[in-house]
């Protein structure tokens, strides 16, 4: 029987303990920068359907109604859970719904992060969007 000095015996599943912590930590991030980069597409995908809700009303407050309803019900639709969702004119300006007026709308969608673990990371991430669309010459105004 021989015996080696300083023997490797366990030294196979330390490799691997020291590998895999940053393989996973990898992976966690990745799946944070899914997150984040889906749910950005799919508030542009939602604001530019609000906006063209609020572009087909006469009425300021009716417009902004129908953005708001559109929003959730196309986050509903997609699957996407916001802890907090805003819905209203861009910059704070006013709604153009005059004939050939422009309807700027703004959606912010607040993300939950912290059930993404090992990260620490705090627990909402806001993802926001504008979109515009003209009013129709021959729907709009009042």
């Amino acid at each position: 029987m021989r015996h080696r000095l300083g023997g490797s015996e366990g030294s196979a599943s330390s490799e691997l303990v020291v590998l895999v912590v940053p393989i996973m930590m990898l992976a966690m991030f990745a799946v944070l920068v899914g997150r984040v980069s889906s749910t950005h597409q799919e508030v542009t995908s939602v604001a530019r359907d609000a906006a063209r809700a609020a572009a087909l009303r006469q009425n300021p407050a009716e417009a902004l109604a129908d953005a708001d309803r559109v929003a959730r019900q196309a986050f509903a639709d997609r699957g996407v859970s916001c802890k907090a969702l805003r819905v209203g004119p861009a910059d704070g300006q006013s709604l153009d719904l005059s004939p050939g007026g422009v309807v700027r709308i703004r959606v912010e969608c607040d993300i939950g992060l912290e059930d993404l673990v090992g990260f620490g990371l705090p627990g909402t991430k806001t993802e926001s969007a504008e979109s515009s669309a003209v009013v129709d010459h021959f729907r709009g105004g009042e």
